[in-house]
């Protein structure tokens, strides 16, 4: 498991995306987009935008662009 996430935030390291970039300074090891997306059940790109604009932690994500969320989900293959 740790292996995976380690691979997955190396991954993330060396993306371009601007998103990646942006969300790897605070989401690292358990606070990873993939623990938060399997303890949420994220399965959709529709859930993912729900949850970054009317979710707990909203007000630490409104700066993020819709662009921004749209390059979250293709990275973890959300429809």
């Amino acid at each position: 498991m740790r292996l995976c996430i380690f691979v997955i935030s190396i991954l993330l390291l060396f993306s371009s995306s601007a998103f990646a970039l942006k969300c790897d300074k605070c989401h690292k090891d358990e606070k990873s987009l993939q623990n938060i997306f399997a303890d949420r059940g994220v399965k959709s790109k529709a859930e993912l935008f729900n949850i970054l604009r009317n979710g707990k932690m909203s007000k630490i994500h409104k700066n993020i662009n819709d662009e921004e969320i749209n390059e979250a989900a293709k990275f973890m293959n959300l429809k």
